[in-house]
Order: C-alpha cells, then structure tokens, then sequence
C-alpha cells in the first residue's frame, strides 16, 4: 500500500498546519481505514534522516484513504513522494487512525 509524505516546520505548525490532524479523526466513524504515521518521537536517528531527507521538522506519511479524504475535504497539503511500506520508518507512531488489536502506540513496519 503506498503512503504519500508530508513534512512541516516548525513555523509551520505554529501556524495551524496541523489542522489536517482534527478534520481526519473527526471522519474516522465513517471512514476507519484512515491511518497517518509519523515518524517514532523516540527515535532520534530516523527523525533526523526523514528531516534531512524531506526537509521538514515533522513527517507525516498518509494512506490512500487519508489522502483521498483531505482532498474531499479540500485541505490542500505538499505531497513530497510517494512510499511503499517497505519505506516507512521501521519505528512509527500512529497519529490519525484506529490501532490495529494488538498493538501499542509505537508500531515496527
């Protein structure tokens, strides 16, 4: 399944950047198939390596569902590529989306 990348700075989200996060989980009820990952806080070196390589402070990655739901919802976020799972962070948290059983707030891809 290919996520799509966002990343913002700092300024950025002192601006509301974040909004995205609110308008998606208020759709999770219809729309449970929603995930956004971020990046683990509790890992340093692959927060660092996403920031590099994206150039933002902070690295969302969107399913197609998450993606297809913020354009019907008209927010208009930077996709900067496009992942496989394979790609994601081996450690990452889940921001937006109901937990799969089992397992806890950090997930290993």
């Amino acid at each position: 399944m290919p996520y799509r990348v966002v990343s913002f700075t700092m300024a950025q989200v002192r601006q509301g950047a974040l909004g995205f996060q609110r308008q998606l989980s208020a759709v999770l009820r219809e729309h449970a198939e929603i995930k956004v990952y971020s990046v683990s806080p509790f890992d340093l070196d692959e927060r660092r390596r996403f920031k590099d390589r994206f150039g933002g402070d902070i690295v969302y990655f969107l399913n197609d569902a998450a993606c297809q739901e913020c354009e019907r919802l008209g927010l208009n976020l930077q996709f900067l590529a496009e992942m496989s799972d394979d790609e994601l962070p081996r450690r990452r948290t889940l921001v937006v989306g109901t937990p799969e059983r089992g397992s806890g707030a950090a997930l290993r891809g």
